[in-house]
């Protein structure tokens, strides 16, 4: 167990959640635990993850990727603000595994707690489960559909768990018997129909959207500046990918992925606040910054303006349909190039 849960933290950071749940299955089974188990797991688990931790912290700056706080806002407080957090998780789940949730549901309600979901095999699957969405949703993490792979295999377990509990429930032999062989079969078909349509109507069109004009849009955009600026050109930008790939120049990560020194203004400042105050125009690591791309549902917000000691101007704009379902378009990519004025930094 200890290697598993080391394993799964070290392929996503989310996983050291893990511990705690497997703790809480530990304690909530209701009977001795051996107390050498527990330590032989944690022991296994540290003498893994803490060599990496202190690299980690040594490399990059942080325990944890840059990644993983980027994409969060901050503990949320407020229970109203906490409840709504829930709706884009449940829908998520909802489209993607909403027949194992159903069966579970409906386990829960005719059997209360003698479901199966709360025995001794199970309940480590369904506190993870239920813990990884209030985590979330507690730290306000923007959640992508692929996040809730995580716990996908477990609900798709309990699910057909609380089935099979469910059909066990008929009195007569021979229905339970056809019900045992038909039920798991259709439902399993019904799952995979419902994924199939919303793959179709869903989610088809906007990825392949998306994927054109990153291959084509942003490609040539970044091709542009490579075109009409020099080796060592500093480029700010958010989205930083395509831009260092096919411009081949120095890239400003304004969304603080891989910059410590802008991940540690993303800590306390909104991205938002940092490009409209030009906060990023006064980093030591960067004396001068050559051009901006602007990523905004307008084109050409702070052209001609005067920033921070830089004259903003407008010299190409491309467009992105969507960057996801969730988030529609279309996004406007405008490149500025930027002129120190007397107050700037040589």
């Amino acid at each position: 167990m200890g290697f598993t849960l080391a394993a799964a933290a070290l392929l996503r950071p989310e996983s050291y959640l893990l511990v705690p749940v497997y703790l809480a299955a530990v304690v909530l089974s209701g009977r001795t635990c051996e107390r050498s188990c527990v330590f032989r797991t944690l022991l296994l688990f540290s003498l893994m993850i803490v060599p990496w931790l202190a690299f980690a912290k040594y490399h990059i700056g942080s325990f944890l990727p840059n990644t993983a706080g980027a994409k969060s806002g901050g503990m949320i407080v407020d229970p109203i603000v906490f409840v709504k957090k829930f709706l884009p998780i449940a829908k998520i789940v909802g489209s993607a595994e909403g027949m194992p949730v159903l069966a579970v549901l409906g386990s829960l309600v005719f059997f209360g707690k003698r479901s199966r979901v709360f025995s001794q095999s199970h309940r480590l699957l369904f506190l993870w489960v239920l813990a990884l969405p209030i985590a979330y949703v507690l730290f306000d993490v923007q959640v992508l559909s692929r996040y809730m792979l995580l716990t996908s295999p477990f609900t798709i377990v309990l699910g057909f768990s609380a089935l099979e509990q469910l059909v066990e429930k008929a009195r007569a032999p021979r229905v339970r018997e056809r019900l045992y062989r038909w039920v798991p079969g259709l439902a399993a078909l019904a799952a995979m129909a419902v994924n199939v349509f919303l793959y179709a109507t869903v989610v088809i069109a906007p990825s392949k959207a998306f994927s054109y004009d990153l291959t084509h849009n942003l490609r040539d955009l970044a091709l542009f500046v490579k075109e009409n600026s020099s080796p060592g050109d500093v480029v700010a930008a958010a989205d930083i990918g395509y831009l260092a790939f096919y411009s081949e120049r120095r890239v400003l990560d304004l969304g603080g992925l891989v910059d410590n020194e802008t991940h540690r203004l993303r800590e306390v400042n909104s991205y938002e606040e940092i490009v409209e105050k030009g906060m990023y125009l006064t980093l030591p690591k960067f004396p001068l910054v050559h051009f901006f791309i602007d990523r905004e549902l307008s084109a050409n917000r702070f052209d001609k303006k005067v920033i921070n000691g830089y004259r903003f101007d407008s010299i190409m704009v491309t467009q992105v349909r969507n960057l996801g379902i969730k988030k529609p378009g279309p996004y406007f990519y405008t490149l500025y190039r930027l002129t120190p004025l007397g107050n700037a930094r040589p």
